[in-house]
């Protein structure tokens, strides 16, 4: 009950600071009123300090009314500042001066004449006297203009950078989108290949398998965004999905063996990761051989990383393109963007490793941080 409570309360909360940080005004006077409030308060306790005697209640009267001035004076500042906003730099800047020293003068008259009525504390030498003390006035009214054009600039900095950040996202939202698209015409065009041969030696029901299983797989695929990070255990089902149709090329020519931690299936991994990989060890160590081959699939978690690995047990690659860092690796594009895509989504937090195992095969293993959601 308390937690259904609460809730309401977080959303009230979370919409107001919203409202807070989006609107101009808001900000603006609740920093005008706060900061005189402070400053009334701030000098209040210095008067009564300093005083002997301090008339508290007049103290009170004289300070409420001099912060309430300084917020009438202080206000128009701000509408020639913005009106001035965009003109050179000098001439702001001597504005600024200029007026709060005009302003300061003004507060500062009002302030002697509380005095005056209040506490019956200052006797003014003709009307030039209520001007007495206007350069702390003065300082207080620069300091004031000080503080509105340093939040004028933060403001103004902060949403360049949001603007910076925005277009950044974009890009890096579009190369990760180009990176996995080039993937898929390859397969398409395979897979429709197959489909066609299919047709010509009349096996409909074979071809019919391969319409549904492609049509199902290209669904999932474009319903799923590369930004996106899904389970293992939904990114293994999309990967079936995949092998299901390459099944129907190679019937029994291609063995699929999984080991799976239970744990891992839980971890998220980018949508359509391993689907690029899997088709390189079809195309490079399935598909040449009359024989087929195995493709073994296995995921684990050690400590804070997700290890998913996939071998086959084909050719292997020429050593010195073992590191996959080579644009012309006989393992074709595949490897090459997944390398991309990984080093665009965990910049400095993963590793990608190709290496040949053992009496033969290729082992094709990703590192990245453990997520769930």
């Amino acid at each position: 009950m308390t937690a259904t409570a609460s809730a309401p309360a977080t959303l009230t909360l979370q919409r107001r600071s919203a409202v807070w940080a989006s609107s101009r005004e808001v900000q603006f006077w609740s920093l005008q009123l706060i900061g005189w409030a402070s400053w009334a308060f701030a000098s209040g306790i210095g008067w009564v300090y300093w005083e002997d005697k301090p008339d508290r209640p007049h103290v009170v009267a004289l300070y409420a009314f001099a912060a309430t001035m300084g917020v009438l004076t202080s206000t128009p500042l701000r509408y020639i500042y913005r009106a001035l906003w965009t003109r050179s730099l000098t001439l702001r800047i001597g504005t600024a001066i200029v007026l709060s020293y005009l302003m300061g003068g003004l507060w500062q008259a009002a302030k002697n004449l509380a005095v005056a009525h209040f506490l019956d504390a200052f006797e003014p030498m003709g009307w030039l006297g209520y001007f007495e003390g206007v350069q702390v006035s003065f300082y207080v009214m620069l300091l004031w203009s000080g503080f509105y054009f340093g939040i004028k600039y933060y403001r103004m900095l902060q949403r360049e950078t949001e603007k910076v950040l925005r277009v950044t996202a974009m890009a890096h939202e579009a190369q990760l989108k180009m990176l996995r698209y080039q993937l898929n015409p390859h397969f398409l065009f395979n897979t429709l290949n197959a489909i066609s041969t299919l047709i010509l030696e009349h096996d409909t029901e074979h071809a019919n398998q391969m319409v549904t299983r492609l049509s199902r797989f290209l669904r999932y695929s474009l319903d799923n965004d590369p930004m996106q990070r899904v389970s293992l255990d939904q990114e293994l089902a999309a990967l079936h999905l995949y092998l299901d149709i390459e099944q129907v090329r190679f019937d029994d020519r291609l063995k699929i063996e999984t080991d799976i931690e239970a744990l891992a299936r839980r971890a998220l991994i980018p949508s359509l990761l391993l689907q690029p990989i899997v088709e390189n060890a079809i195309k490079y160590a399935i598909a040449p051989r009359e024989s087929g081959g195995t493709i073994r699939i296995e995921a684990l978690v050690r400590g804070t990383q997700l290890h998913v690995a996939i071998i086959d047990d084909g050719p292997g690659i020429a050593e010195g393109a073992a590191n996959g860092a080579a644009p012309a690796s006989p393992r074709g594009v595949g490897l090459v963007n997944t390398r991309q895509r990984l080093q665009e989504i965990y910049p400095r937090n993963h590793s990608f490793s190709i290496t040949n195992v053992a009496p033969q095969g290729l082992n094709v293993c990703v590192r990245i941080p453990f997520e769930t959601t």
